[in-house]
């Protein structure tokens, strides 16, 4: 059984406010780097400033600046969702996995960005979010307690695969990087 979820957003702003361009979430385990079943939606922009989302220029301006791959989210009509199906897709997701979501721990990449604006968009549109506050985690913590030289060796052995910027291939790339953190760290057990 896998208590972890990685999740990776991608987002038109930097604050917990932020509009959702796409997530995507993979269940794991985040010590081992086992992964099970995945998520993945772009969430359509058309009204998310009308329900006070926010859209920052810096960040557009940052998005036209990425690769075209990346850029491609924006055109991306087969994965695309409104706001609310999203919201009802992930919630169901996260039942469907074979965990307590009572014991699911989420990990995000900053303790105020991926989690903190997931739960935002989520009572912003009604929902209430189907894990626990108690369990969010922080993967850029873990990633501060690793020495520079070793990340910077293990980046350069485990070469990333997919696209920068897609919320998916993100979210494997940083189960695989914690994974290696804990398994260097000697963690056995995550309370």
């Amino acid at each position: 059984m896998m208590n972890d979820i990685m999740i990776d957003l991608e987002t038109v702003d930097n604050v917990a406010s932020s509009a959702i361009v796409s997530i995507g979430a993979v269940e794991c385990d985040i010590i081992t780097g086992k992964t099970g079943e995945e998520f993945y939606r772009v969430v359509d922009l058309t009204d998310q400033a009308e329900t006070g989302l926010t859209f920052n220029h810096d960040t557009i301006s940052w998005w036209m600046e990425q690769s075209d791959s990346a850029r491609q989210v924006f055109n991306d009509k087969r994965n695309r969702e409104l706001p609310v199906d999203m919201c009802k897709s992930f919630i169901k997701w996260v039942d469907s996995l074979e965990t307590n979501n009572e014991k699911i721990r989420v990990w995000g990449n900053g303790a105020s960005f991926d989690n903190a604006i997931l739960w935002h968009f989520l009572r912003r549109y009604g929902f209430t979010p189907p894990t626990r506050f108690w369990n969010d985690r922080d993967m850029r913590t873990l990633v501060g307690f690793y020495p520079y030289q070793l990340l910077q060796d293990w980046k350069i052995k485990n070469q990333r695969t997919g696209v920068y910027h897609n919320a998916l291939d993100d979210a494997k790339y940083q189960v695989a990087l914690c994974s290696n953190i804990m398994q260097e760290l000697g963690v056995k057990e995550i309370y």
